[in-house]
């Protein structure tokens, strides 16, 4: 296969393997709360390079390609989230009510699925027929992805742009009900709005005409910018 093929899954590959955490910025910081905000910064750095993800995998040419990409990074995904939910909830922690955890095990756990639900959450919204797919597929998966999307949410650690994240993912997958404006623009085939059937000529070009500019969230990685 092609070099443009392997970029991204090694990309993807890198972000599954390259944990904040595991690049021992954390293990010598003690005091709780200096190590709760150098957590938030490197979770930053962390989501610039999975916006990068996403971009490169949208340049691939073929949606077989990306369905790929996307079926291989999500059993690392849902792997990771697994072991990592079972280590957060035998340690006591408690999203929003408890301290940042001083265990080692317990804050790369945290770690790992904030990254992970953030990043699948990335491909959901970006590539969303597949993504339902993927969860469709295993119902396991849902429930642990819709569980990782409440806990992430309640944890007071993400960033603004993360935060949003979180809300169009819960929208999108009807955790939370939907805005009046909420519109994923990333489905290749968008729903058609309904037109009566005694509609004039001008008022259906209209309706036509609304459709091209969809008004609500827009999901572009390429409006998102990080102050490092």
């Amino acid at each position: 296969m092609s070099q443009k093929f392997y970029g991204p899954l090694a990309v993807i590959n890198f972000l599954l393997l390259s944990s904040l955490f595991r690049s021992g910025a954390l293990n010598d910081v003690s005091d709780s709360k200096q190590a709760e905000e150098l957590f938030k910064r490197l979770f930053i750095q962390q989501r610039v390079k999975q916006l990068e993800a996403v971009k490169r995998i949208r340049t691939l040419a073929g949606e077989k390609r990306q369905n790929l990409m996307i079926a291989t990074a999500a059993e690392s995904i849902f792997k990771v989230l697994k072991s990592s939910r079972s280590i957060v909830e035998s340690s006591g922690y408690v999203p929003g009510l408890t301290s940042f955890p001083e265990s080692q095990e317990t804050r790369e756990a945290l770690s790992n699925i904030l990254e992970n639900t953030a990043l699948f959450g990335e491909l959901l919204l970006h590539f969303p027929e597949i993504s339902h797919a993927v969860l469709k597929d295993s119902h396991e998966w849902k429930v642990l992805y819709e569980w990782s999307v409440r806990f992430s949410n309640q944890t007071e650690l993400l960033d603004r742009i993360t935060t949003t994240l979180i809300d169009l993912v819960s929208q999108e997958l009807n955790i939370t009900d939907r805005k009046p404006d909420f519109i994923n623009p990333y489905y290749k085939k968008p729903a058609k709005k309904y037109v009566p059937s005694n509609f004039s000529e001008n008022q259906i070009k209209k309706v036509k005409k609304k459709q091209k500019l969809p008004r609500g969230p827009r999901l572009s990685s390429s409006n998102i910018k990080y102050d490092l």
